[in-house]
């Protein structure tokens, strides 16, 4: 036999004889009796639990001693008056505890109600709350309850609170009019538990970047779902690096990155009603060294010995790396600062510079590129040297050598005139462009020549002034040839001579006391007049070479200044006819005067 636990919502003399909670066996004496069961549980105005344990059953018939027949008439009478639908606003609500709930109604005024009532169901056990009858305007209230409820005559509604874990179940609200008509309503409470202490756990204090695996655990007091945070966004999982677990609280970070939880990383517990935030999360993760990069002052490959030489060496790492210097492959000691400066470096000091970085909790070991540095000696002290101490055109050979006192040059260029020197088969350098040679000197090799040492840190030059002695050459006299009496007379020897020539005179081959270039009469007289040689003379070469100039002082009276060419070649010419004519004229008077007259 199966028995029947009924629940009615109404407690008016209609039903009078029948509990708030009656358990009755299950037999129905006409299939109409199914029909008026599920009108009234159709209409809220009972709820029936069916039960197969006898035993339990017996336990309800204790306070009932009807069977269902006996209550056909007061629920054909519930199902006849019929039951208006739910006033209450929602069929589940939820609350927290320590906190206040209030059942909301549709109802706006109860001046219509005979009465109202609140009961509380949790499992088989129906708690009446509160039965207000209006007629007599009490108020029925379990004691219970009298501290924890407030209840609003006017809309039925009833605020309960502070909550605790037992006020979840069930709440039945019903009321019936003075019509007869019976509203009710069921609502199911879920009380959850506020939401505290919420917070980050990490399984691992530090990690490394690639190496470790980060799972995050978010922990909290209260009934609640679980959010995770990365800064104001919400984290994206992927269900294989980044995933989550089923209930939503543990976060786990495969072969962690420090872009994966750069955050801060918050968790959110939340449930219906409220939520928490944790305190802002960030995970170490270390990673590197990476991304070395060494920088030199001077930038320089080549430098200058006794120059200062600055490296400084930079990397990605967290935490900070350990740096060490190194010189050719071999740690430099003492040097694991970011920054080392060798002073005044010698050649000594050429080599390849790098610097490693080592992190401590990756044990991770990188080395910046090498820096090749030559260290040289400027070139200093340039000097051009000759083999000869005069050089004479026509005849002597140039040997000049270009040479340094300090630092090795790595090319040697000559320049005549601040112009690039141009070989040839008599101006010849040697293999190593030291030496310049020019064969039999001509004046044209004279001038300034500069020898320019160069390498790679420097260069320096030196000029040499070559001299070629030669001459004279083109010498000449500059000066009247005729002068009138007491008339002033210069003439002026010259001649192209390295050095200058030294100059002397004769008059009619006789040697005047004259030894320089020019000389001055003041007052021509007739005896100045005659043939000037001049002479001039290379005390270097020996060469003597001499030129020769006529000069006539007229009496007083106009001087012919000077005939050209043709005028005199005119002159002699006439002079000579006039002397041909008048020996002509002679001849032939000597012939007439010797001929005998004929006596024919």
């Amino acid at each position: 036999m199966c028995y029947l636990k009924i629940v009615v919502f109404s407690f008016s003399s209609l039903l009078s004889g029948l509990t708030a909670s009656s358990v009755v066996p299950l037999s129905f004496s006409s299939p109409g009796d199914h029909c008026v069961l599920a009108e009234l549980h159709k209409r809220s105005c009972v709820s029936f639990d069916c039960w197969v344990d006898e035993e339990e059953a017996q336990q309800g018939l204790t306070s009932l001693h009807m069977d269902f027949f006996n209550f056909r008439l007061p629920l054909l009478l519930l199902a006849t008056l019929g039951c208006e639908g739910s006033p209450l606003l929602n069929d589940k609500t939820n609350g927290v505890i320590g906190k206040n709930v209030t059942f909301k109604t549709t109802i706006t005024s109860s001046q219509d109600f005979l009465t109202v009532t609140w009961n509380f169901k949790q499992g088989q056990e129906i708690t009446p709350i509160i039965t207000s009858i209006l007629l007599t305007n009490t108020d029925n209230i379990d004691e219970k309850y009298a501290s924890r409820i407030s209840y609003n005559k006017t809309t039925c509604e009833l605020q309960l609170g502070p909550l605790v874990k037992e006020d979840e179940g069930e709440y039945t609200l019903t009321a019936v009019t003075g019509k007869g008509k019976q509203l009710s309503g069921q609502v199911d409470l879920v009380v959850l538990e506020p939401v505290t202490d919420v917070k980050i756990s990490s399984n691992l204090p530090e990690a490394v970047e690639f190496n470790d695996t980060v799972v995050l655990t978010c922990s909290a007091k209260g009934s609640f779902t679980y959010k995770w945070m990365n800064g104001s966004v919400p984290l994206v999982v992927d269900g294989t690096h980044v995933k989550l677990n089923a209930v939503g609280n543990e976060l786990t970070v495969a072969e962690v990155r420090r872009t994966d939880l750069r955050g801060p990383i918050f968790c959110i517990a939340e449930n219906a009603l409220e939520s928490g935030k944790s305190a802002a999360f960030n995970l170490t993760v270390s990673y590197g060294p990476e991304k070395v990069v060494m920088t030199q002052t001077p930038t320089d490959l080549f430098l200058k010995k006794g120059s200062n030489l600055t490296f400084s060496c930079s990397v990605q790492s967290d935490p900070p790396a350990q740096l060490q210097w190194m010189f050719n492959g071999v740690e430099v000691p003492q040097k694991t600062t970011p920054e080392i400066t060798l002073t005044k470096v010698e050649e000594i000091n050429s080599g390849n510079y790098s610097c490693v970085a080592f992190n401590v909790k990756t044990n991770r070991y990188i080395s910046s590129p090498v820096a090749v540095v030559s260290v040289l000696e400027a070139i200093s002290g340039t000097t051009i040297s000759s083999s000869s101490s005069r050089l004479i055109a026509g005849n002597s050979i140039a040997n000049i050598t270009c040479s340094a006192a300090a630092g090795k040059a790595e090319s040697v260029e000559w320049l005549k005139e601040n112009k690039p020197l141009t070989t040839s088969e008599r101006v010849i350098l040697s293999a190593d462009k030291k030496t310049l040679t020019i064969v039999k000197v001509v004046k044209e090799d004279a001038g300034d020549y500069k020898c320019q040492l160069k390498n790679k840190v420097n260069k320096d030059e030196s000029i040499y002034k070559m001299v070629i002695n030669y001459g004279p050459l083109n010498v000449k006299i500059d000066g009247k040839n005729a002068v009138k009496f007491e008339e002033p007379a210069k003439l002026l020897c010259s001649a192209e001579s390295v050095p200058p020539s030294i100059y002397s005179w004769k008059l009619n081959g006789t040697a005047m006391n004259i030894s320089q270039a020019e000389i001055n009469i003041e007052k021509a007289k007739v005896t100045n007049s005659g043939t000037y040689t001049c002479e001039a003379f290379n005390p270097i070469t020996g060469m003597t070479e001499t030129k020769t100039h006529k000069l006539s002082v007229t009496e007083v009276g106009a001087v012919d200044e000077g005939l050209s060419g043709g005028a005199i070649a005119g002159i002699v010419i006439a002079v000579l006819v006039a002397v041909i004519i008048i020996a002509c004229i002679i001849k032939r008077k000597k012939k007439s005067s010797s001929d005998i007259p004929s006596p024919y």
